[in-house]
């Protein structure tokens, strides 16, 4: 990615890639943050640090890059959080339906021995697959997720429950990357702070 896509937070100053940050919108003198929004969109563009945000709605920095009052809601965050998890967890529906997931212990490892897959979804509650995955994926630029439940990705699959997973190298999973950066370092704020 090169240097043209790459923006300022307006919260903080720093320069971030624009496909790593949230959008975050008036409507009605409701502030709302856009989770689907396109890059050529206009708003105010932020890093997806919930202690960032946080702070923001404390002293009222939306309220004045805006001018004007907003009213925020106050499960505001969470809602960010939830809308994030729910937009990974369609994407991976998606996938499925474009053929580029391969489900199950023995097709993740078979695809990550022949380079084929750039991002890992193993359930939370699993520590078993965790470990031998951590193996197969230090020396790789592979994301390994362990954010959703065995059932979360189940459900969003169409099965009952889905223990690992991988999406194969393609368009959609540069995209899925990009979501779970921001996931991550929303829910990392939030554990840092």
């Amino acid at each position: 990615m090169d240097e043209k896509h790459k923006i300022a937070c307006s919260l903080t100053g720093n320069i971030f890639y624009i496909k790593e940050m949230l959008l975050f919108k008036e409507m009605n003198n409701i502030l709302i943050c856009d989770v689907n929004a396109k890059l050529n969109e206009k708003g105010i563009w932020c890093n997806p640090s919930r202690c960032d945000i946080e702070k923001a709605i404390r002293n009222q920095a939306f309220d004045k890059i805006l001018n004007k009052r907003l009213n925020i809601l106050n499960y505001f965050t969470e809602s960010i959080e939830s809308n994030l998890k729910l937009k990974i967890l369609n994407l991976l529906g998606l996938c499925k339906k474009a053929g580029l997931l391969e489900i199950g212990y023995d097709k993740v490892v078979k695809s990550l021995n022949n380079n084929n897959i750039d991002v890992v979804l193993i359930a939370k509650e699993d520590e078993k697959l965790n470990n031998i995955f951590l193996k197969k994926i230090e020396e790789r630029k592979i994301l390994l997720d362990k954010t959703f439940s065995r059932a979360d990705i189940g459900k969003a699959l169409g099965y009952k429950n889905v223990l690992c997973m991988g999406i194969v190298i393609s368009n959609m999973s540069e995209k899925l990357k990009a979501d779970f950066y921001k996931l991550m370092r929303f829910q990392l704020s939030k554990i840092i702070n």
